[in-house]
């Protein structure tokens, strides 16, 4: 079932009258963290992955290889495999929301209630945007220049983005096939993603860019951030990106462990304040050893000529 904030503030409202207060915390923990997960639109790049320590330290393999032809009787050679480090801490976030007591005493506790929670989980959200986006900014080993400014006179949006997708389908390092273009995002500030849904003519048919692109590549996704839209912001304002979503490009790591209190109920002042915490993390599953970069992801440089 997929859900919605809206569902999540409806189930609020249906078990928020427990007195049981360890059933409370975890109930509240759930919906935020719930609530949350939905509206960070970034993991769409990364997937949300859950631990249960803060401190990973991890080999990944990647890059096996494998004898071909083997001689019959014979073994093919060991050694074949490229182990990579991958290793993180999650950092803390903490948010807040009050029930006073004068909301009990005029019957609107409930309500102060079910929007605490739909604003703290959009508060989380905005952070783990910006968290997984912050990784992929500076993760990316591929990039291209524009061949046209796409707010210019001679657009180069389908030009553009054909390009990052060959760029990451002919690097060795990446590794993809054909059917993970599928799983491609076009990660776009919100002026580009405005300019790519326009209206135009391609091959004698009104289309806009997107649709085009999309029709070409199915499965391509196409996703504005608000992070990626100010020149003040995440990659300076002007730069798209290409990435092959998926584990093996990034992961957004999430502490769901017990051994740290999650959600905290005390008296402040004259109401009661609900204190929820998340641990998380992003990062970009390297090349290498020696780099902290993805070749399955593509920058595109200076799509805009303003911000």
């Amino acid at each position: 079932m997929v859900y919605s904030i809206e569902d999540i503030i409806r189930e609020v409202a249906l078990q928020e009258t427990t007195t049981d207060i360890t059933v409370r915390r975890d109930i509240l923990r759930e919906f935020i963290y719930r609530g949350a997960a939905i509206l960070t639109d970034a993991t769409v790049l990364f997937p949300e992955v859950p631990y249960g320590v803060l401190d990973v330290k991890v080999e990944i393999n990647t890059h096996l290889d494998v004898d071909y032809p083997v001689a019959e009787g014979a073994s093919g050679r060991e050694g074949r495999i490229t182990w990579i480090p991958f290793n993180y801490s999650m950092e803390k976030a903490e948010g807040s929301f009050k029930i006073t007591d004068e909301a009990k005493a005029r019957g609107y506790d409930n309500l102060q209630y079910q929007t605490g929670v739909k604003s703290l989980a959009r508060a989380f959200a905005r952070k783990k945007n910006k968290n997984i986006l912050e990784a992929t900014v500076v993760g990316y080993t591929l990039t291209n220049a524009t061949g046209g400014a796409w707010d210019g006179g001679t657009p180069k949006i389908v030009e553009d983005v054909t390009k990052a997708i060959n760029t990451i389908l002919e690097s060795e390092t990446a590794d993809i096939t054909m059917q993970e273009v599928g799983k491609m995002v076009v990660a776009l500030p919100i002026k580009a993603f405005n300019l790519a849904a326009a209206l135009t003519t391609i091959a004698n048919l009104k289309m806009s860019y997107s649709d085009y692109l999309k029709g070409q590549y199915p499965g391509l996704k196409i996703v504005p951030f608000r992070e990626l839209s100010l020149s003040t912001g995440l990659g300076g304002g002007d730069d798209g990106y290409v990435v092959v979503s998926g584990g093996d490009t990034g992961r957004h790591a999430v502490f769901r462990g017990g051994a740290i209190p999650l959600v905290e109920e005390k008296r402040d002042g004259a109401a009661t304040k609900n204190i929820v915490r998340q641990y998380f993390t992003s990062k970009v599953v390297p090349d290498s050893s020696t780099v902290a970069t993805s070749s399955r992801i593509c920058r595109m440089s200076a799509i805009l000529g303003t911000p």
